[in-house]
């Protein structure tokens, strides 16, 4: 699905984004359309989790959240701590937190968004896990 060019970037949505008729301006204005490897796509669109960076911030969340088992994600103060670090985790790896534009092309959304962003991430997976509990325990009293 990710489409590599020469400079060892992607293009996770099938556009040519190595033109060498381009000039410097238009390579500058381009910038944000060239996704890197390290680059967290920030979007629901399921495509888009199979992007290496997005797997590789599945990963760091992971050992995130393995290296911290007591953090308790349902408190707003811990989960901010733990976005925070998630983040700087990130961008300590030259990754950027990147949403689509309307016009098509991507975009840095910068710390504070990112920081929200994994946040929200966060709280879901405390839903989500909060589901599966209330799951199971209604298949154990039906049984």
């Amino acid at each position: 699905m990710n489409n590599n060019n020469e400079n060892g970037e992607n293009d996770v949505d099938g556009n040519n984004n190595n033109n060498n008729n381009n000039n410097n301006n238009n390579n500058n204005n381009n910038m944000m359309h060239r996704i890197r490897n390290n680059d967290v796509l920030c979007s629901t669109i399921l495509r888009y989790i199979h992007h290496v960076g997005n797997q590789d911030y599945a990963l760091v969340v992971s050992a995130y959240l393995l290296q911290h088992p007591n953090i308790n994600l349902t408190r707003v103060d811990e989960r901010v701590v733990a976005s925070r670090d998630i983040v700087g985790i990130i961008r300590h790896r030259q990754g950027r937190f990147l949403a689509k534009t309307r016009r098509g092309t991507w975009k840095d959304i910068g710390d504070d968004l990112a920081l929200r962003w994994v946040s929200r991430h966060l709280r879901r997976m405390v839903e989500e896990e909060e589901e599966e509990e209330e799951e199971v325990e209604e298949e154990e009293r039906v049984q």
